[in-house]
């Protein structure tokens, strides 16, 4: 199971509900391309959460470990909303444990240290190679560059970079990652096309 793990964000669009970011985006690219996918995070105890839980289970994502937070607002594409739904380590330690097998995990947004030592503690139980992604210019903890493939989000092409991710993952959970799965999950998904 490649398991991805952050706040899934939802966007409002005039054409209907959808899943925004890069947390939905990843899972989204997993879960189109028929690969068991587990989104361990949180969202708000709203509307929008309502809407992002019903959004990932019609995609086929699974989320039995989606902690719903009360004292959280789900994130908008394009809202500042606060505060957002809490994911510290008790969260992640508790979420990761529902899913029995991990064969990636994804950190797709930046974690608090205690919850990212909790993700990277799972991740060595499992045996599960680690993505993480970090905003730009953002420098990761030594831990977290020395366990992990660190991956920078770009500013724009949010989607094509999702699926770069997730096609990367997938390499991984398949055991058949080539020499430089990075370059060949760009090639493959169209992103250096889409970027050059």
């Amino acid at each position: 199971m490649i398991v991805v793990l952050g706040r899934p964000a939802r966007a409002r669009r005039h054409d209907g509900e959808a899943l925004d970011g890069t947390v939905s985006g990843i899972a989204l690219a997993l879960a189109a391309a028929d690969r068991p996918v587990e989104l361990v995070g949180s969202v708000g105890d709203d509307a929008e959460g309502d809407a992002v839980v019903v959004l990932l289970g019609q995609a086929g994502v699974g989320h039995a470990a989606l902690l719903r937070d009360p004292a959280g607002r789900t994130p908008v594409a394009g809202e500042a909303r606060h505060p957002l739904p809490r994911l510290d380590a008790g969260d992640v330690e508790l979420g990761l444990r529902y899913i029995a097998d991990v064969s990636v995990l994804v950190l797709a947004e930046s974690l608090a240290p205690d919850a990212e030592a909790a993700a990277l503690d799972a991740a060595a139980y499992h045996t599960a190679p680690v993505v993480a992604i970090v905003p730009a210019a953002d420098a990761p903890g030594k831990r977290l560059a020395d366990r992990a493939t660190v991956l920078e989000a770009p500013e724009e092409d949010a989607g094509a970079f999702a699926e770069v991710v997730a096609r990367y993952a997938a390499g991984l959970a398949s055991g058949t990652a080539p020499a430089d799965p990075s370059a060949a999950a760009a090639r493959d998904a169209g992103w250096e096309r889409a970027g050059g």
